[in-house]
């Protein structure tokens, strides 16, 4: 697969039309319908014959495909999926330009692992408020599928719920993937929209492609994060309009409504962190999704059920801290063995201490108080190493 079989477009006299159910495109795909289409693009479900596989066509619509620079996105879309390696961002299998059938010739297409699911968007219209924890869940997901992007130097610039699709396999399994890398820009080349860094999704964009400020960097992806999980947990956008201008507007000045006030019931450690994800100084966001996943996982670690993932992310995420059942009793063996070891030596001291006739023991005090010091901690230190025996792994920060 190359990206540079799209080049220019071949000339013909009569414009291209999309595809139809039954074509048979490049000999091998097979059409079976419509699965959805944007201002840029139509999505057409499709049999890979030459494989037996279901697959999803990204088509150009005929209407844009004339435009240099919407092709441009096109293969900057391609490019980006095709340099990409997660379960967490949506594979593209094959790229060029329609030859057949001839109607449809000139046309760029992509063809990508079909999903089946709904985007967040549909889930949260659906399904209404969202749980803490199945946000944190889609929102690592998210982190795992965005740091392989920023690892590749690839910044996704739009994301909103739409471009968050929870895929579900056979199984009834969830994994979410981050879709349309259209704008997605790679600090290791030139930017394909030149001067116009603004190109994203009033309400979603950050205040640095908005008011063109700044660098839009990985940070701006965790700003547009951050407004996601807070119209998923709120139950209502961060920011209100319909006018493109007023959203803009909004998302440098206005003030957004505190959680809190949304919802009681929101873990407090979440809520700081979705407000640092909407900081309008970048410098004062999380520098990375790592960062940002570290963060998530300590919060459900502490206040929420554990979040599972699955092995292949791209993340690499600390498991929550949950105790086995029979944690408890071996805590207590080792609490009971630090009292016994450590009982005769308390015992003696204020003996030694109150009797005049063992005033030559006085001074050895200060030597059995040191080593009273040393039992103290070899019984810790043998309560934590049977607390680490436990399948949860090490204990939370302040516990023995």
């Amino acid at each position: 697969m190359s990206v540079e079989r799209l080049g220019r477009a071949p000339q013909v006299s009569n414009p291209p039309e999309l595809p139809m159910t039954g074509d048979i495109l490049q000999a091998r795909y097979q059409v079976r319908g419509e699965l959805g289409r944007g201002g840029m693009a139509v999505v057409l479900a499709a049999v890979d014959q030459l494989l037996g596989r279901e697959v999803a066509l990204k088509v150009m619509l005929p209407t844009v495909s004339a435009s240099s620079e919407a092709v441009e996105r096109f293969v900057n879309e391609a490019r980006s999926l095709a340099t990409l390696r997660s379960p967490h961002v949506v594979r593209v299998l094959d790229v060029g330009r329609l030859s057949e059938p001839a109607v449809c010739a000139g046309l760029p297409f992509m063809v990508l692992e079909l999903l089946r699911g709904e985007d967040l968007h549909s889930v949260a219209v659906r399904e209404g408020v969202l749980s803490p924890e199945r946000v944190v869940r889609y929102a690592l997901q998210a982190c795992a599928g965005l740091s392989a992007a920023h690892a590749q130097g690839i910044v996704h610039r739009d994301l909103k719920p739409e471009n968050l699709f929870l895929a579900v396999d056979a199984d009834g399994a969830e994994c979410l993937k981050v879709l349309d890398f259209g704008i997605a820009r790679s600090h290791s080349r030139r930017a394909m929209t030149g001067a116009r860094v603004g190109l994203g999704s009033p309400g979603y964009m950050s205040p640095e492609q908005v008011g063109g400020g700044g660098p839009v960097d990985a940070r701006t992806d965790i700003w547009s994060l951050g407004v996601v999980m807070y119209e998923l947990l709120g139950h209502q956008p961060a920011f209100a309009g319909e006018d493109p201008q007023e959203l803009c507007a909004q998302t440098l000045l206005a003030r957004v409504v505190p959680l809190a006030e949304i919802r009681s019931d929101l873990p407090p450690a979440l809520i700081e962190i979705v407000e640092r994800c909407m900081e309008r100084e970048p410098a004062r966001r999380y520098a990375t999704v790592d960062d940002l996943a570290l963060a998530l996982n300590n919060a459900q670690a502490s206040e929420m059920p554990a979040v599972q993932l699955v092995e292949s992310d791209i993340v690499e995420l600390k498991p929550a801290t949950r105790r086995a059942a029979g944690g408890s009793g071996r805590r207590a063996a080792a609490w009971l063995l630090a009292g016994l070891i450590l009982a005769p030596s308390i015992l003696l001291l204020p003996k030694v201490a109150r009797a005049p006739e063992l005033a030559p023991a006085r001074a050895w005090s200060a030597h059995a108080a040191e080593r009273v010091q040393s039992t103290w901690q070899n019984a810790r230190a043998r309560a934590h190493a049977l607390w680490m025996k436990e399948p949860a792994g090490p204990p939370a920060a302040g516990e023995p």
